[in-house]
Parts: C-alpha cells; sequence; structure tokens
C-alpha cells in the first residue's frame, strides 16, 4: 500500500491580471478617470501585476497493487482566492474598489475525490494460474476497470449585466446582496433535464436574495454589495467503467474485445445556472447538463502483432 497525505500550498503575489488604469468612480463618467486631466477619457489596459492569489489544501492519495491489478484514489480538501481568474479583467476596474473583486477563484472546488481501479483476473497463459484447464479458457485474459469522480461545484459570479445609472466607465456593476443567506434548491435537479423543459422547474437558488442596484441619478452610485463568487453550483458525480478481453491467437497475435460504459449509472451532472439579474428569464435557472449528459455503450475490437 502507498499512502500519501499532505499540505500543499501556494501564494502568487502580484499575479498578473488585465487591468484598466484609467477607470471612473461610480458617478464620475469620463470626467472622473484617472488620467482624464491630461485628456485621456478611453480605456487603457495593460497586463500587470494585480493582487495576490492564494491556494490551500489537504490532499492524500492511496495506490494498492496485488498481482497485476491495481486500486486507488485521491481526495482533495481546498481553497482558492483570487481577484481574478487566470490573468483575466477584474470586474470592477476602479482600483480604489480593487478589493470588492476578492472572493472564491472561479475553478475553486472544495472536495475532489477520484477514486480507480484496474483487476486482471489471474488466470490464463502468464498469469498466476496459468494452467491449460476449461476455467482459464472460460475466464483468462479478462480485464475490468473503472474511474469515479466526485467534486464540489465551481462558484457561481451573481452579476448585473445592466449598470443602470453607475455611470462608471471602465468597471462593471454587482447587485446587491440582500439576504443574509442564500438559499439552495437542490431538490429541484433531482432527475434528469428533459429536452425543452421549463426552466422555472430547475431554479437552483433564491433569487430574491439579490436586487439589481438602480440609484436615481441625482443620487451617489456605488458598486452593489454582493460578492464576487458567493455561491456555489451544482457538483459533479460520474463512474466510468469497462471490461477487456484478450484472447491469444497465436504466440505474436492477440484479439482484444472492449466493452466500455460512460455514465454508467446514468446520472446526469447540471451546468451553473444563469447569473445575470438584468437577464430575469434565465436568472438563477439551470437550463443545461455538463460532462457525459448520459448513459452510453461502446464496442469494440482491436488487433495486435
Amino acid at each position: 500500500m502507498n499512502e500519501q497525505i499532505g499540505y500543499v500550498g501556494t501564494r502568487a503575489v502580484g499575479q498578473m491580471g488585465f487591468i484598466n488604469i484609467n477607470a471612473a468612480a461610480p458617478g464620475t463618467g469620463n470626467a472622473g478617470r484617472a488620467l482624464a486631466s491630461l485628456g485621456l477619457t478611453a480605456d487603457i489596459n495593460e497586463t500587470l501585476p494585480y493582487m495576490t492569489t492564494t491556494y490551500d489544501s489537504l490532499q492524500a492519495s492511496f495506490r494498492r497493487r496485488f498481482n497485476s491489478s491495481t486500486f486507488g484514489g485521491s481526495y482533495t480538501f481546498s481553497k482558492a482566492i483570487n481577484f481574478a481568474d487566470n490573468d483575466a479583467n477584474p470586474r470592477i476596474q476602479y482600483y480604489p474598489a480593487a478589493k470588492l473583486n476578492r472572493g472564491l477563484a472561479g475553478y475553486d472546488r472544495t472536495h475532489n475525490f477520484q477514486l480507480y481501479g484496474f483487476w486482471e483476473l489471474p488466470f490464463g497463459r502468464g498469469k498466476q494460474f496459468a494452467s491449460e484447464g476449461i476455467l482459464s479458457k472460460l475466464v483468462g485474459g479478462f480485464q475490468a476497470g473503472g474511474v469515479m469522480s466526485a467534486t464540489s461545484g465551481t462558484p457561481i459570479n451573481v452579476v448585473q449585466g445592466s449598470p443602470n445609472n453607475l455611470n462608471a466607465p471602465g468597471s462593471a456593476q454587482m447587485p446587491d446582496l440582500v439576504k443574509s443567506n442564500v438559499q439552495i434548491f437542490s431538490d429541484n435537479l433531482k432527475g434528469s433535464l428533459p429536452t425543452g423543459a421549463d426552466p422555472t422547474a430547475y431554479q437552483y437558488f433564491d433569487r430574491s436574495a439579490f436586487a439589481a442596484v438602480n440609484i436615481p441619478t441625482s443620487q451617489p452610485q456605488r458598486f452593489g454589495t454582493a460578492g464576487r463568487n458567493i455561491i456555489r453550483g451544482p457538483g459533479f458525480f460520474n463512474i466510468d467503467m469497462s471490461v477487456f478481453r484478450t484472447i491469444g491467437i497465436t504466440e505474436g497475435i492477440n484479439v482484444q474485445f472492449r466493452a466500455e460504459a460512460l455514465n454508467v449509472l446514468n446520472h446526469p451532472n447540471f451546468g451553473n445556472p444563469g447569473a445575470d439579474v438584468s437577464t430575469q428569464g434565465t436568472f438563477g435557472f439551470i437550463t443545461t447538463l455538463v460532462g457525459q449528459p448520459s448513459r452510453i455503450f461502446r464496442l469494440g475490437a482491436r488487433v495486435s502483432f
């Protein structure tokens, strides 16, 4: 048995980002841009060091080998926090409000569990029980394998596509969070997603927990209070399995018959819901599946010589 467990962490101080150095404060328009006094009222984007990205994790793995078979798995418990993903541009570019971009990384998954196995029957030529009896002829050359994946969902960044009266050139708007907790309706995810389904049957979170910011122009403007990536989408679960049998025709020629099942449990995995409060027709509703949406069987044969 090979077992490992440990802590893995990284810090990217000044991770590169695509930054608008000429963004304006809310309500100030082009006149409020940082370089407006020089006559520069357009966006000026540069790839610059921008804030710090952190990753902390507990990682464990094990592997067991016996004869020609292998069984193992790995588990990661982690958290990744940044201000923008993979050198991308933060949503709020006005630098004095940069802290509003801090949140879970878009690729963060709290739990990630992988299990795999490969089993070969110890009968037949060259195996532990290499007799030429009837048992070896019936079950010799069989191999079976499988992979299971179970992970947490990715964060959902609820945004406000319409800025209304924000008037902060260079930045985009976020909605207000008006409830202390955002209820998740996980029971709505039972069963598969039929073609042309009514999306209201797949509402994932409480839409009333968020409200669009729409302040009259006569009043001071501000960015919304909803943080970045504060709720998490549906988790992912999948099992793939395969069965092979290799039959020796001659000393140098083998035929392998293969049967594979992708998503063997026919388990649906749902994509993240619509996350723009300005698009009420899809906001909060799940309308897509991710990964292999339904069970698939594949049969094949291979001749090696």
